[in-house]
């Protein structure tokens, strides 16, 4: 091989890798999982341990669950993109 091959070969930048706002997204998503899935055990384990004496009461936030599983479904759809080839 000569040296000049070697040159242009130095001079450029790697590329491919995974885009941050990838990686933003699959944490957002993995967080928003971990957020419903605990509240849900959560609430479980108070209805259970509860005595009816308590008079426990649901009160569930609509936007809350549309924010967290909108961001569960976005990450979703980024990884079935990638993994489709649709980059």
């Amino acid at each position: 091989m000569s040296r000049e091959g070697a040159k242009a070969k130095q001079g450029k930048a790697p590329t491919g890798g995974t885009p941050i706002w990838v990686w933003l997204v699959y944490g957002l998503g993995i967080l928003a999982a971990t957020v419903l899935v605990g509240s849900g055990l959560f609430a479980v384990g108070a209805l259970i341990a509860a005595d009816d004496s308590f008079g426990l009461d649901w009160n569930v936030s609509i936007l809350a669950f549309l924010l967290w599983g909108g961001l569960i479904v976005l990450a979703a759809v980024t990884w079935l993109w990638r993994r489709g080839g649709g980059r």
